[in-house]
């Protein structure tokens, strides 16, 4: 069980949880982990081809993950 915290809602819409994943301009299907930090946001994502399949790594066998960051810049 969570906290409940003052302000925080107890849940979000799917909705509210796609666009929250295109306001950063990255595909929710397509997310492995999302972390909101001080000093960005950090993502980690299945890489896809240019057709859209999954790439898959000819080793290992499996999914190919690519990290992104997207650094929070203050207002200029």
């Amino acid at each position: 069980m969570s906290k409940v915290i003052e302000g925080v809602p107890e849940s979000i819409s799917r909705d509210a949880y796609v666009a929250l994943f295109a306001s950063v301009g990255i595909d929710a299907k397509n997310t492995v982990e999302l972390s909101f930090r001080p000093d960005g946001i950090y993502a980690m994502v299945f890489e896809r081809s240019e057709n859209g399949a999954m790439v898959i790594d000819a080793v290992e066998g499996c999914a190919v993950k690519n990290a992104i960051y997207i650094p929070v810049e203050d207002a200029k």
